[in-house]
């Protein structure tokens, strides 16, 4: 069976637009505390609030900008079967 976890693309959206996370925190009233846990996807939840700010703020059209889905292969057969569907 294989794993699949949320990964929060905060870090790589605020490089393209230049942005430090404290900037983020100040246009969206979000603590920089919670900014920073996005960046590093260390947070246990996604608060639909805090996600709404940002992606207004951010002008993110596509939620998988920001938010998107890792396979995590949890076993050798796995991690075999998935570098085979990659390599077509």
């Amino acid at each position: 069976m294989s794993n699949r976890i949320l990964i929060c693309d905060l870090k790589n959206l605020l490089i393209e637009k230049g942005w430090e996370q404290k900037k983020l925190s100040e246009l969206t009233g979000i603590r920089e505390a919670t900014i920073s846990e996005l960046v590093r996807n260390k947070n246990k939840m996604f608060p639909r609030q805090v996600l709404e700010k940002i992606i207004n703020v951010l002008e993110i059209e596509d939620i998988t900008k920001l938010i998107r889905i890792e396979y995590i292969p949890t076993n050798a057969e796995e991690c075999t079967n998935q570098n085979d569907k990659k390599d077509r």
